[in-house]
């Protein structure tokens, strides 16, 4: 099937105050445009928005959407939303849009939770630790990475020497599993959880996140094992950190394919490798693992495993972040990394760190990542 890149809304009908529309194509950032149709509609009145004809919808669209339905609400307007697909679902379900999701009929209550099937239970552990204001100027700046795969260690000290060259300071960089102290890192690398948690609690500025890069979620069990996802009800589940994104989307995944998580007993390993091998030696039974993690196993592990379900949200990314204090930095930051692309040891670098390039973050993507992150992470 190939991608419909743009936009078009198709009105259905608008009798007795009764507007139906047709989405077709991609909702993204381009979308605003097509968009405005819908802001017309007037007070009091009801809306059905049918999206059996999207292919996808990412986090800007998603904000854009968000800003309508802000606005419908706000004039009264009834709001139904149908014929999503199931990775659609699960990103209005995850930002809190699901309310919108029509049911038998029926728009469910506003003002009401979802059942427990789509909001797994939150992380508890991400608090802040140190006053957001109280971080410590250091001569030496501490450059703090969560990496995406053990491989790609080696590259990342290589990166740390290329930007202290090329920023003309003493960097010092460690990698790291837990969330990051605030008031001892300067330059962050993170993933989504960690790295809402930097930005609104500690003020740190995002920079830049990897190109064509998300945080997708495999769930995996054994290759001898041949029950289909429907089939573990309350079994054992191995992640690596219960306050992450991996987390959260794995339980949305299972959800979805009609498995209550809040009966799963999970197993909180520490790092992806640890819960591979717990899957391996039958201690779980299903483990929740970044894509990317998966991709880079040895063919042995990958030949011992069977891959039950993915997503494909489009939604949270890694990002590279400043300390609140170095503004500047993070502007020259920037720069260096675009630069990497077009420079030839650059290019090996990101070959080594596994990253295509880098990119600004759109205000939209951060914007939703941090509704995400408030939703289920306080």
């Amino acid at each position: 099937m190939n991608m419909i890149n743009n936009l078009t809304i198709q009105q259905v009908s608008n009798k007795d105050s009764n507007y139906v529309y047709n989405l077709v194509g991609s909702i993204d950032a381009h979308s605003d445009a097509a968009l405005t149709i819908l802001t017309s509609v007037p007070a009091n009145a009801y809306v059905l928005l049918d999206f059996a004809q999207v292919e996808r919808v990412n986090s800007m669209g998603l904000s854009l959407l968000l800003k309508i339905f802000e606005q419908w609400e706000q004039q009264k307007i009834r709001i139904e939303v149908q014929r999503l697909d199931r990775m659609v679902s699960m990103l209005f379900k995850i930002t809190g849009l699901g309310r919108f999701i029509k049911t038998d009929g029926k728009t469910p209550d506003a003002n009401s939770r979802t059942t427990t099937l789509n909001n797994p239970e939150p992380p508890r552990h991400l608090e802040p630790k140190t006053n957001p204001t109280a971080h410590i100027v250091h001569d030496k700046l501490n450059f703090v990475a969560s990496l995406q795969s053990g491989q790609q260690l080696t590259g990342w000290y290589l990166l740390n020497t290329y930007l202290q060259r090329r920023m003309k300071k003493a960097i010092h960089f460690e990698q790291t599993a837990d969330a990051p102290d605030s008031d001892a890192t300067d330059l962050l690398f993170a993933k989504p959880f960690e790295a809402c948690l930097m930005i609104t609690q500690h003020g740190f500025i995002p920079v830049m996140r990897p190109i064509n890069e998300t945080d997708e979620v495999v769930v995996l069990t054994r290759a001898d094992d041949h029950r289909e996802l429907s089939g573990y009800e309350g079994v054992t589940v191995s992640t690596a950190a219960e306050g992450s994104f991996v987390y959260l989307l794995g339980r949305f995944l299972c959800d979805e394919n009609g498995l209550d998580s809040s009966k799963f007993n999970f197993d909180f390993a520490g790092n992806e490798i640890k819960s591979l091998q717990s899957l391996l030696r039958k201690k779980c039974d299903l483990v929740f693992m970044l894509k990317k993690t998966f991709e880079s196993l040895s063919s042995f592990s990958r030949n011992n495993v069977r891959k039950l379900d993915e997503s494909q949200t489009n939604f949270a990314c890694h990002l590279f972040c400043v300390a609140p204090h170095l503004q500047k930095e993070g502007e020259l930051l920037a720069d260096i990394l675009i630069g990497m692309s077009s420079d030839e040891q650059g290019q090996q670098i990101l070959q080594d760190i596994q990253v295509e390039g880098w990119a600004k973050p759109e205000t939209g993507e951060i914007e939703m990542l941090k509704m995400v992150y408030n939703r289920y992470a306080t």
